[in-house]
């Protein structure tokens, strides 16, 4: 009796133990995108676009500043076209145009950029 819960015990805690390691494997697996998907759509997503482009160094550096400057520009026109559309469009035609810039376009971005690549949440 004491080997069989013995031996329970110890496949329990090999089969807990493998699945904690998948987990953490998955939970180490960074996602794959250019567009970060929590930012307004056409921002480049400054963590991921670097191993994307396998970027070390200085280079690496180079890139997220021209990056940041690249999300901000983006940002700031946006903001820009949305403002001065308001007092051109009717009410339909500005939503519609405020849908164009959505945060869930970027996953759409992705999936054309990467295809099937894109890790899922």
């Amino acid at each position: 009796m004491k080997t069989t819960k013995k031996a329970a015990t110890l496949g329990l805690l090999v089969a807990l133990t493998a699945f904690v390691g998948a987990s953490v494997l998955v939970a180490q697996t960074p996602k794959r995108e250019v567009f970060c998907e929590g930012l307004s759509a056409g921002q480049l997503c400054l963590s991921a676009t670097p191993r994307e482009l396998k970027l070390e160094g200085a280079k690496l550096e180079q890139w997220r500043q021209v990056a940041r400057e690249y999300n901000k520009s983006v940002d700031a026109a946006t903001k820009q076209l949305l403002a001065q559309s308001k007092t051109i469009l009717s009410v339909d035609e500005y939503a519609k145009v405020e849908r164009w810039f959505d945060k869930g376009l970027n996953e759409v971005l992705n999936q054309v950029l990467l295809g099937n690549q894109v890790s899922q949440k």
